[in-house]
């Protein structure tokens, strides 16, 4: 599950990485907010991939999101998008 949670997530963006392209999507699912973020679903049909999902994570000030999981936009992809997704909320509520 390397693909899943990327190292760098939480420390702050570079300058370079400043705007995050996924602000930009409108959530097809949104799991919950915990600890003054919000988790949601996206979709990014530009991938280099093809179509994908992301499962995003971003401070309810603001309007920056990160991906936190990429996965394929297929019906397995879409479960596997749910657990992450609510398994990201549910660890955000613990540390709240």
């Amino acid at each position: 599950m390397s693909n899943v949670i990327r190292p760098t997530f939480g420390r702050q963006p570079q300058p370079v990485d400043a705007e995050s392209d996924e602000a930009a999507y409108q959530p097809l699912r949104v799991y919950g907010e915990a600890a003054g973020h919000v988790v949601a679903l996206v979709e990014d049909p530009d991938a280099p991939a093809g179509a994908v999902l992301k499962v995003v994570v971003g401070p309810l000030s603001g309007n920056i999101v990160e991906a936190v999981a990429v996965l394929p936009r297929t019906e397995a992809g879409e479960i596997d998008a749910e657990l992450v997704g609510m398994a990201v909320l549910r660890t955000l509520a613990l540390m709240d």
